[in-house]
């Protein structure tokens, strides 16, 4: 539309100083590059906000850092570099044998420790036993005393005072039986409640042992591939954040990055379509819709520190990045992440200015074939 107004100005200068006769002077002059300026500035103004384009956007997938949880000696690395994964491929494998024998070792403690629950149960039921022992112990003795002391207040001639002391210490003794047998009740309970406190502690440590154990088998975190391996067979990894053993590239989510001038965003909104050529890809266009407008930049970012920030470094280009996500996912895989590109969006307001984008972003894709920058 820019070279057809061009177009048309050109041939109205003609038609004005040719045709017409007016003469070239200073103020027709000025008066039609004035018209000229705001004519075509004026179109160019509305296009960019009605359908903004960048030249400088990218293609970005999430990069994960895979950092192994146990440490240890690496014994095979079946995935290769740069070759599709599915989520849950294996990466690389860890020597397991330590942790294996760990496992071993507190599966027979767990063992150990439910075989002790039932010699503690079987304790249980002994004491209990005892206790019921004792209470009826103490309900025969109760009741010979009550007998012999009902007989000596009815006759005391028939019973000497020394079987009233023996019937009164016998009850006695029963009763402090039971308050024994009572107690040996809830120490075998208590014994009993440990114990099982005991099982549930080792099946803790089981369940710790076998979670180290799997992780000697990494596998892929997403749908992706393995880039930039660090390790090699023989190679002893540690579970330390600076230390990973690959990088792995998530290609179940890929974005277009587009960064534009805040102005050009006004009308911009999430959905909108949009088209998309790579350099990667000349002569193909993509479609898309827009995701979000990230609404944050580093140069509004303060570093918390004992500095305060200085005004004079304080300042912003205004441009803010735009994410695309493609309407094709089968298209996405196939787009290498870092590509640069182009992008048009066609926002809802001024339709019918983003002619000018659509010839711009075909233009685009045809002169990627060339090898020159832009």
């Amino acid at each position: 539309m820019i070279a057809f107004l061009t177009l048309i100005y050109i041939a109205a200068i003609v038609i004005i100083f040719k045709v017409l006769k007016v003469k070239p002077t200073p103020w027709p002059i000025a008066i039609m590059v004035v018209v000229g300026v705001l004519m075509i500035g004026t179109v160019t103004v509305l296009w960019t906000i009605a359908a903004p384009i960048s030249t400088k956007a990218v293609v970005t997938r999430y990069v994960v850092q895979i950092v192994p949880y146990s440490k240890g000696q690496v014994i095979s690395i079946p995935a290769k570099p740069n070759v599709p994964l599915k989520k849950g491929d294996v990466l690389y494998k860890i020597d397991p044998t330590p942790y294996q024998l760990t496992v071993d070792q507190v599966k027979s403690q767990l063992q150990g420790a439910k075989s002790n629950i039932l010699q503690l149960e079987a304790g249980v039921r002994v004491a209990e036993a005892n206790s019921a022992k004792a209470k009826a112990d103490v309900t025969a003795k109760k009741a010979a005393f009550d007998v012999t002391v009902s007989i000596n207040k009815q006759n005391p001639l028939a019973i000497s005072q020394l079987k009233l002391v023996e019937a009164r210490e016998q009850y006695a003794a029963s009763q402090a039986a039971q308050e024994q047998a009572a107690a040996g009740v809830e120490q075998a309970q208590s014994a009993l409640t440990a114990g099982q406190d005991a099982v549930q502690t080792v099946e803790a440590q089981l369940k710790s042992a076998e979670f180290d154990l799997d992780q000697c088998t990494v596998v892929a975190p997403a749908d992706g591939f393995v880039t930039d391996w660090q390790i090699r067979e023989g190679t002893y990894v540690v579970p330390m954040p600076f230390a990973a053993a690959c990088s792995f590239v998530e290609t179940s989510l890929t974005t277009v990055v587009a960064p534009l001038p805040g102005q050009m965003l006004v009308h911009v909104k999430p959905g909108q379509e949009v088209e998309m050529a790579f350099k990667s890809r000349p002569g193909q266009l993509y479609l898309g819709k827009v995701d979000t407008v990230i609404q944050a930049t580093s140069e509004g970012q303060f570093t918390t520190s004992g500095k305060l920030p200085s005004a004079a470094s304080i300042g912003s280009p205004g441009i803010l990045a735009v994410v695309i996500r493609f309407n094709d996912d089968q298209q996405v895989d196939e787009i290498e992440m870092g590509t640069a590109g182009s992008v048009a969006i066609y926002t809802d307001w001024g339709k019918s200015l983003s002619m000018i984008s659509k010839v711009t972003i075909r233009m685009k894709k045809w002169l990627y074939f060339l090898p020159v920058p832009g």
